[in-house]
């Protein structure tokens, strides 16, 4: 098992990538460097260079004396210039700086906490540096007792690793683990963490492991860390089916997500990209990472998620291992978002795959979703016989992507109107799949968030813009904030609750609570639903029954200029919610309406 090689012996010494404190004044450091002759630790407060031992895997090791926790330092390789270490956990002066050496130990008040059910997941999206005016680890701590009052059961961090600049989404990171030293130090990330734990909440993190970031980027100055057979759009990939360094690398990304489950007790991982990951070995990367961290949660007792972002359904995504899967718990699922949004805004495509108006949302909400692809096979539109389970797809109305990717950054109900959003969220809050809200969608939040970037390097900067244009050609850049403008990033940063709209926000309450009293009667579950859809009125149906009691969701989606005003329809049941308390009579219908219906008895 590749977990099992994450122990590297050097004269007996068991190491971990960086460098790791073994003392109060003693710091053990390993660097990866095969085709090196000579690497140095460089301390530049003590004007001190040590030269590091090379073993037969490319290795290079030492312990230093005089050296503990807050030291900064470089390495210079074959006497090259100072670099930031590849595996730096604290970069407190960006991507060029020098690292500093961090005492993994923290006093946990939350240890041995009880992990939550995936199917108890409903999921929180946050930037840290947008989610409050001051944008860091310890200021995110004031706005959860204001997410747990709303229902949610777990948040998920926008990625953290250590990228370019005053701000960024994440993506672009470098130093893949250093947090970012933005947001405050790896202590105040370990106080967020537990804070969150102490309230019930579950922590996700994202990681990005199909590519490396632009700036910053100087571990191919030490190994050949970079694939030169496999590109992304974003920057280089990783080298890992290289057959005399691949396993190397493999490494360098396994132990990174086991590092982020253990050294900072994230209860999961959201894997960026995850179709995006070039990787020709067998068997992939990925799988040898849901391998390495159920062997670790194996050993600690401490179950960890593991999440794909595919973006479409990926029919081996969440197998098990031994059934020939991947052997994550849950997937991206974003058809459901945009045969949403292909109702209330036709023509309009946020996505390079086009949905069609209508018969993709009833296909969406039937069968689970519209398109499919794997790790190997190439993405196609899809009509199954049958329902697949839903109980491990993440479906949204709306995520960083949805509303950054467009050029004035605005939110759905904002394209469309309060009474769209509240009808979609009741579809994807009372389906059976794992939703998840992006932060201030739940009090409909007016501040955009748009894309945002801060390189140094201007043709890089240059390249943001005349790239956002290339993969969105769709759109109309001619207005709008540009990614590299600090309004970018200071626009973004989310208002205060109350500034915003506090019926939306009831609105979600109840919409939350709602699905874990039907979680709980035995109704949420894709066993127990059926669905039927009326494409001449727009019309959206779920239905849920159990022996005791028949629940329904009935959404009229339409786009705002429709012209007919008010259909006629009768669902059983008594009605219990209403998104337009003072609209039409039990049998008439605004567009955009969405009521919720109950029996004591299945019909």
């Amino acid at each position: 098992m590749f977990f099992e090689r994450l122990k590297l012996n050097t004269d007996n010494v068991e190491l971990r990538l960086g460098a790791t404190p073994l003392d109060t004044d003693r710091t053990q450091f390993l660097v990866w460097a095969p085709l090196k002759s000579l690497v140095e630790v460089e301390l530049p407060s003590q004007s001190r260079r040590l030269v590091l031992k090379k073993n037969e895997s490319g290795y290079h090791f030492g312990i230093v004396d005089g050296c503990g926790a807050g030291e900064r330092y470089f390495y210079r390789v074959d006497s090259g210039p100072p670099r930031p270490d590849p595996a730096s956990r604290y970069q407190p002066l960006g991507v060029h700086g020098p690292s500093e050496v961090v005492d993994p130990n923290f006093d946990w008040a939350t240890p041995n906490r009880q992990m939550i059910e995936r199917d108890e997941l409903i999921i929180y999206e946050m930037h840290v540096g947008a989610l409050t005016r001051q944008g860091s680890y310890l200021a995110a701590i004031d706005r959860l007792d204001e997410i747990v009052e709303l229902g949610v059961t777990a948040i998920e961090l926008m990625p953290l690793a250590e990228s370019a600049g005053r701000w960024n989404w994440g993506y672009d990171g470098v130093a893949w683990y250093a947090p970012n030293h933005n947001f405050g130090t790896p202590h105040e990330l370990r106080t967020l963490v537990d804070a969150a734990h102490g309230k019930g909440l579950a922590v996700i993190v994202d990681v990005v492991y199909n590519h490396f970031g632009p700036e910053g980027n100087y571990l191919g100055e030490f190994a050949p860390y970079f694939s030169d057979k496999h590109r992304t759009p974003w920057g280089e990939a990783p080298n890992f089916d290289d057959l005399s360094f691949g396993p190397e690398v493999r490494r360098f990304v396994i132990e990174n997500a086991i590092y982020w489950l253990d050294e900072f007790q994230f209860d999961g991982l959201r894997v960026d990209a995850i179709h995006c990951t070039r990787d020709d070995h067998e068997p992939h990367v990925v799988a040898e990472l849901n391998d390495s961290v159920r062997a670790w949660s194996k050993q600690k007792g401490r179950e960890a998620l593991l999440i794909a972002e595919s973006n479409v359904y990926d029919p081996e995504m969440t197998v098990a291992r031994s059934e020939g899967g991947i052997g994550f718990d849950a997937q991206w699922c974003d058809d459901f978002l945009h045969s949403v949004f292909a109702v209330v805004r036709p023509g309009e495509h946020l996505s390079n795959r086009s949905y069609r108006p209508g018969v993709d949302l009833a296909q969406s909400i039937s069968k689970g979703f519209v398109f499919e692809g794997t790790l190997s096979t190439t993405r196609r539109r899809c009509e199954p016989l049958e329902r697949i389970g839903t109980q491990g797809l993440v479906y949204s109305i709306q995520n960083h992507d949805f509303i950054g990717n467009h050029p004035l950054a605005q939110r759905l109900h904002q394209l469309t109107s309060l009474e769209t959003q509240k009808a979609a969220a009741a579809l994807l809050i009372l389906s059976p799949a794992i939703p998840m809200l992006f932060m201030g969608e739940e009090f409909a939040s007016n501040n955009p968030f748009l894309f945002f970037v801060d390189f140094g390097d201007e043709s890089l900067r240059q390249a943001v813009v005349e790239g956002r244009r290339r993969e969105y050609p769709q759109h109309d850049w001619s207005q709008g904030v540009l990614p590299i403008d600090p309004q970018a990033f200071e626009s973004s940063k989310l208002e205060v609750r109350e500034q915003a709209n506090e019926e939306m926000w009831s609105w979600y309450q109840t919409l939350i609570r709602m699905r874990k009293s039907w979680r709980s009667e035995g109704l949420l579950i894709d066993s127990a639903m059926t669905s039927q859809s009326d494409l001449t009125r727009n019309l959206f149906e779920i239905k849920y029954a159990n022996a005791f009691k028949s629940v329904s969701v009935v959404a009229r989606l339409s786009p705002n200029s429709v012209e007919e005003d008010v259909i006629h329809y009768k669902p059983q049941g008594e009605r219990i919610l209403d998104s337009i308390p003072n609209g039409a009579r039990e049998d008439q219908w605004l567009p955009n309406q969405v009521r919720i219906f109950e029996s004591t008895k299945p019909s």
